[in-house]
């Protein structure tokens, strides 16, 4: 474990060790909105590093996690539209 420095949120910086870590498994969250579209939302980590914090409830170690989010959407096709197809207000009316 390499050792490094985090600011955190709040603007302190503290020691921390980044930790290799192997993916097990990384589902796809899955939503129904009303409107019958499908969201599919997964967060994929990329490091994970341990401070030397420990959670005062817990006794845990605080962990910070780097990740990027991924999202997938899957619309009805009657609320689809293709660009530039929009109605505008001037539609059908002549500029000079």
């Amino acid at each position: 474990m390499k050792k490094l420095k985090v600011r955190l949120p709040d603007g302190r910086e503290i020691e921390a060790m980044d930790v290799d870590f192997e993916t097990v498994k990384e589902d796809w969250n899955e939503y129904k909105l009303e409107d019958g579209t499908i969201l599919k939302f997964k967060t994929i980590v990329s490091s994970i590093v341990r401070t030397e914090e420990y959670d005062p409830m817990t006794g845990d170690p605080v962990y910070h996690v780097r990740s990027t989010n991924v999202l997938r959407v899957k619309v009805p096709e009657e609320l689809k539209r293709l660009p530039g197809a929009r109605k505008s207000d001037t539609e059908g009316v002549e500029v000079r």
